[in-house]
């Protein structure tokens, strides 16, 4: 039942969204030719009745008008078979991209996949909860629910010549003869309840199995990413051994889970084929007495048979399936739980923000450790006006960073208040990101990267040493790796220079530069940027002089001072 409740969770947005008329609309055409399908098979059923009584009676024109039919019946089962998977594709197309798209969305929301990673570090691999888990979730629930509306109408399809053909079998019973209303159908019932309830207690293992063998396989490939995204590290470490430890670790723990795995398939494979096989000559032990006896033709044999058969799966579609449903199972419980964590979080920073437009002002902030053990700072308060600047400086551990990155809202072990340009405010981190593209657009982001304004970018890439980089700008690489840590520092520079942001944060963005290219890198800024309010942390004396104030931090003390006539506050 909790399975169920999280599918419906998990379902319901796209199918009461905006997407949900196209959407019911194809799924009407799949069930359409799905019906079709199994009319086919009705029709199909009935010509084996006349196809093996003609064979019996030796009627030539009547086996070639079987032939005849037999062609069409195929011809249309070629038909609804390509048509259902036509319409059932574009259906999982149309909710995969919503999916997706929607959980793309509730992921980036407010930071989240930022809070996920510093408050839930238990959610393992949330990218496969998006690029795997939404598509076996789509894919795999409506096979199961295509798959099991089939199965019902396959199943009151059959069981009228199931139930009539009942009636041709005898048992005797002293010197009278017995017969047991729909007594095929009831064999079949019992027949399948037993396989059922036997697949499922055999099986029942195999959920969590699949489930734990997703998380290893993922934790292994995570670990290989890893390995790509810092190779020069590693190398520079000489690391190979230890990171071929912790490969075999990972890949040893999914090799373990993956026989345990096959050891329960192994049981649930062996019990379904010899279930599944065995349940096509019951109907023939049942009903050759009464054929030995010269009651029906053979084609009468063979209908019931094959009806059987029709019942029979319809009935056991749970058994025949139920790897597929320990699969999905598994797939619901991944992904509602990764929206739980996600539904979990706080989105509140504990500092109160608020926009600002030509200021900015932070009153009584305190900012404390995850579990109160310690404080970092206490009851602090500042103001700034455009053009001024402030360089932060304390020990190592402090908590500088943790002070930008509470005001600017990405620190919930806090309180009190902030005001600023909140639309226009950029923060320069020690290590740049650079996504995935062309350089131009890299050194745009997070912007739309503005053909029309190419040559402020070539004039910032010039005023920062990067002219070289003028003529690579249509290059797709990866530019993390191709660049030094130094020309990535000087390319979120340009990246300042391009934004024309109102607060400009600085943390460390100028460690890997030497003094004249941080002072390069300063005194342009200054230039292009002069309303602009910079708030630096460093530990370089040579940075005092692009700053109007110094800010001090110690564990006793918090001083401000000023580098020039301007007052404190």
């Amino acid at each position: 039942m909790n399975t169920l409740q999280g599918f419906w969770r998990l379902a319901r947005p796209f199918w009461t969204s905006s997407e949900k008329i196209p959407a019911l609309l194809l799924l009407a055409a799949t069930i359409l030719m799905n019906l079709g399908l199994v009319g086919v098979n009705i029709l199909n059923n009935f010509w084996n009745l006349n196809f093996y009584n003609a064979l019996q009676a030796l009627d030539y024109d009547a086996f070639l008008i079987s032939g005849g039919q037999f062609i069409l019946l195929q011809v249309a089962l070629t038909t609804f078979t390509v048509a259902a998977f036509h319409f059932q594709q574009k259906l999982t197309i149309r909710w995969l991209r919503w999916s997706i798209t929607n959980t793309l969305q509730d992921w980036l929301k407010d930071q989240r996949y930022l809070l996920l990673q510093l408050d839930s570090p238990e959610t393992d691999n949330p990218d496969q909860r998006v690029a795997d888990d939404i598509d076996m979730f789509i894919v795999i629930s409506l096979k199961l629910g295509l798959g099991l509306m089939t199965a019902l109408v396959s199943l009151f399809s059959f069981l009228n010549i199931l139930w009539n053909a009942s009636g041709l079998v005898t048992i005797p019973f002293g010197t009278e003869s017995l017969v047991i209303p729909g007594l095929l159908v009831w064999v079949a019932l019992l027949y399948s309840i037993a396989g059922t309830g036997g697949a499922f207690w055999l099986g029942r293992a195999l959920p969590g199995l699949n489930f734990l063998q997703q998380r290893r396989e993922a934790d292994f490939r995570f670990s290989l990413m890893r390995l790509r995204e810092h190779a020069e590290s590693i190398a520079q470490y000489r690391g190979e051994k230890a990171e071929m430890r912790t490969f075999s670790s990972r890949l040893e723990a999914a090799l373990q889970n993956f026989w345990e795995l096959v050891k329960k398939q192994k049981i649930v494979l062996g019990y379904s084929t010899f279930y599944m096989r065995t349940a096509t000559v019951i109907p023939m032990f049942i009903m050759a007495p009464q054929f030995f006896a010269g009651a029906f033709p053979l084609g009468r044999l063979t209908q019931i048979s094959a009806a059987f058969g029709e019942v029979h799966e319809a009935m056991a579609y749970l058994v025949r399936v139920f790897p597929q449903i320990a699969e999905w199972k598994s797939v619901v419980d991944r992904l509602t739980g990764f929206q739980n964590r996600l539904d979990a979080l706080s989105c509140n920073s504990g500092v109160n923000i608020r926009h600002l437009p030509h200021a900015f002002e932070i009153k009584k902030l305190n900012l404390w450790l995850p579990g109160g053990e310690k404080t970092l700072l206490r009851d602090f308060s500042l103001q700034l006006t455009p053009g001024d600047s402030l360089l932060i400086r304390a020990p190592s551990g402090f908590g500088k960073s943790t002070m930008i990155r509470a005001v600017c809202g990405l620190w919930k072990h806090a309180s009190g208040s902030a005001a600023y340009d909140t639309e226009n405010a950029l923060i320069l981190t020690q290590k740049p990101y650079f996504p995935l593209g062309k350089l131009h657009d890299i050194l745009w982001y997070p912007q739309i990267a503005d053909a029309n304004n190419d040559p402020a970018l070539s004039h910032a890439l010039q005023r920062f040493e990067l002219g070289h980089l003028i003529e690579q700008l249509d290059s797709e690489t990866d530019w993390s790796k191709k660049l030094s840590i130094g020309e990535q520092q000087r390319c979120s520079f340009v990246r300042a220079v391009l934004r024309k942001p109102k607060i400009l944060f600085l943390d460390e963005s100028t460690s890997a530069l030497d003094e004249n290219a941080e002072t390069l890198c300063y005194r342009y800024l200054k230039e292009e940027l002069p309303d602009t309010i910079l708030i630096s942390i460093g530990h370089r004396a040579s940075l005092e002089q692009f700053h109007s104030r110094i800010l001090e931090l110690d564990k006793d003390t918090i001083a401000l001072s000023a580098t020039s006539r301007e007052a404190l506050v």
